[in-house]
């Protein structure tokens, strides 16, 4: 019967005008049906043989009646490509361990000891006014303020990213410092890469800087201070951001309980000098 059942089958899957007429002579017995076996265009008389291995070379009108032997050659196939699989995942699982091992140890030598973390307080804000023709005045403003350190951003070489702002930037005395931009312009789309400031530290937690990069010429002077400025001739002041000119300096003292800075330096214009101190 194992013989028989497929033979039909096969044919099936060929000519079927022809195989309609072929059935009706096989239908006298075994050596019939071998007989129009050959007839199919196997000239060896075995169907079992010719008809369900992949070993001889199919015509292409035989490709539909070896459902079976796809069944059988497909699952090797398979098993290899399992294990080409797994072969390749287990090289990515080492290779990703390398390059972990290999960044955090970057990470810990870029930290130089600086902690990264969020620490809030309150700034004493120092402001000298030499508005031209004006007499030369001073203003002092008490702000809370907040600290972020993290990770350096974009194309930044500092051993990490410092954020210093008072909490709101609206009073006077209100002021802003980061030490880069990674963005995107939002009038042509276009990314925006600053590096403003140069940062050290000396691997214990006492930083130092200098802003060599105003931003200016871009038109992102995100450094500032908000102060007074006159409206009219040594009258009718309001508040207004003053970029901070390069040269401005911090420096202070970061541990993982506590933070203490100065800034100190003038506006771009050079009508402004002020001191933040916050601890």
């Amino acid at each position: 019967m194992t013989i028989r059942r497929p033979g039909p089958v096969i044919r099936h899957g060929r000519h079927h005008a022809r195989r309609t007429a072929l059935a009706a002579v096989c239908l006298g017995g075994l050596a019939a049906l071998t007989a129009c076996g050959g007839g199919g265009g196997d000239v060896s008389g075995e169907p079992s043989g010719s008809g369900y291995t992949m070993t001889a070379e199919p015509s292409p009108t035989e490709t539909t009646a070896q459902v079976t032997p796809s069944v059988a050659e497909t699952s090797a196939p398979t098993e290899e490509i399992t294990d080409e699989s797994s072969d390749d995942t287990s090289f990515e699982e080492d290779d990703s361990a390398g390059d972990t091992s290999s960044d955090s140890s970057g990470e810990e030598d870029t930290a130089s000891g600086v902690p990264r973390g969020r620490w809030t307080g309150t700034a004493t804000i120092s402001v000298g006014f030499a508005d031209p023709g004006c007499a030369e005045a001073s203003e002092s403003y008490e702000l809370p303020a907040t600290l972020l350190i993290d990770d350096p951003v974009g194309g930044e070489e500092n051993g990490f990213h410092l954020s210093w702002a008072s909490d709101s930037q609206t009073p006077a005395g209100a002021f802003g410092v980061t030490s880069a931009l990674d963005g995107t312009d939002t009038v042509d789309g276009e990314p925006v890469a600053i590096s403003y400031w140069s940062l050290s530290d000396d691997g214990s937690g006492d930083i130092s800087g200098s802003l060599t990069d105003s931003g200016a010429a871009e038109g992102a002077a995100l450094n500032q201070l908000f102060v007074p400025k006159p409206i009219l001739p040594c009258s009718q002041y309001m508040v207004f951001p003053y970029g901070m000119a390069t040269g401005t300096t911090l420096e202070g003292t970061v541990t993982e309980d506590s933070a203490s800075l100065t800034l100190s330096g003038t506006s771009l214009d050079g009508t402004r000098s002020f001191r933040v101190e916050w601890s």
